[in-house]
This record gives structure tokens, C-alpha cells and sequence, in this order.
């Protein structure tokens, strides 16, 4: 039996969901990235090979893009995080990727997230696109969850 083509789910078709807020429009979201340090150690007694460890785990930040609306949600979360720290103020985020017939493939969740930075948007009197803002997300893990129909 042949083995049956697997296309690659489209990036369009995903939802963010953040604890605790309703935000749900969201243009883009990037950073969904996780490395581990790799450390070069020489051992005793051997010359010709450096051993490579691991070392630490770490997260890329977490970008979100969306249109600028009276929504001000990200905005006051960003500016608890100003007044108080992140201590107390982490949520949990979950980015869930679908499908062309928008059924669940795929859940990545963000752990003890909250907001480093937030962008307003640029104007430009000349253009007629949308205003969009950004917020970047620190946190400190990521798991993915993978449903089993999307598995064929």
C-alpha cells in the first residue's frame, strides 16, 4: 500500500487564548520556540573529541499581533506587570493551530507567561490599512499537545 500524502496544516487557521482574558483576534503569533544551551566539555585522556552537554533550557519570547481596537485588556495586564511585577501576574496562554476545516491539530501552552513589552500602532495618514499593535510574551515553558485525529 502506497503511503498516503500529509499536507502541512495552513498558518492561517489558529486561536490564542489567554487565562483570564478575552482577547481573541489575533493577526499573528510567532515565537513558538524552545532551545537548550549546548556546552563543550573536553574530557580527560581524550584529544580528538570535544563532548557536547546539555545545558540550560530556554524560551523565545512569545509575539503576538492584532488589530488595534477599544479592547485595552493586554494594555492594563502590561501595565500590572509595570506597577507590581510579574510575581502574581503570570497567566497561562494557549495557541491552538486547526486544521482547514478548523478542528483542533495541535495545542501549544505557554507557561507563567506575562508581557515585556507592548507596541502601539504606527499611523500614517496616507495608508488605509488597519492599526496594529504587538505585545511580547516572556515565559518560562512550553508544551505541545498533538490530537490524535490529526494523526490521520
Amino acid at each position: 500500500m502506497a503511503n498516503a500524502r500529509v499536507d502541512p496544516f495552513p498558518r492561517y487557521n489558529f486561536l490564542v487564548e489567554i487565562d483570564g482574558l478575552r482577547r481573541a483576534g489575533f493577526m499573528s503569533c510567532a515565537g513558538l520556540e524552545e532551545e537548550t544551551e549546548v556546552r563543550d566539555y573536553r574530557e580527560g585522556g581524550d584529544n580528538t573529541t570535544v563532548r557536547k552537554l546539555a545545558g540550560l533550557n530556554s524560551y523565545a519570547p512569545l509575539t503576538l499581533e492584532m488589530g488595534s481596537t477599544a479592547d485595552s485588556e493586554l494594555w492594563e495586564w502590561r501595565q500590572r506587570i509595570k506597577r507590581v511585577g510579574a510575581q502574581g501576574n503570570r497567566k497561562a496562554i494557549t495557541v491552538i493551530q486547526q486544521d482547514e476545516a478548523r478542528r483542533e491539530v495541535k495545542r501549544w501552552l505557554i507557561l507563567d507567561a506575562w508581557p515585556s513589552k507592548f507596541t502601539g500602532p504606527e499611523f500614517d495618514a496616507s495608508s488605509s490599512e488597519n492599526a496594529v499593535e504587538s505585545v511580547e510574551i516572556q515565559h518560562e515553558g512550553l508544551q505541545l499537545t498533538v490530537r490524535p485525529q490529526a494523526l490521520g
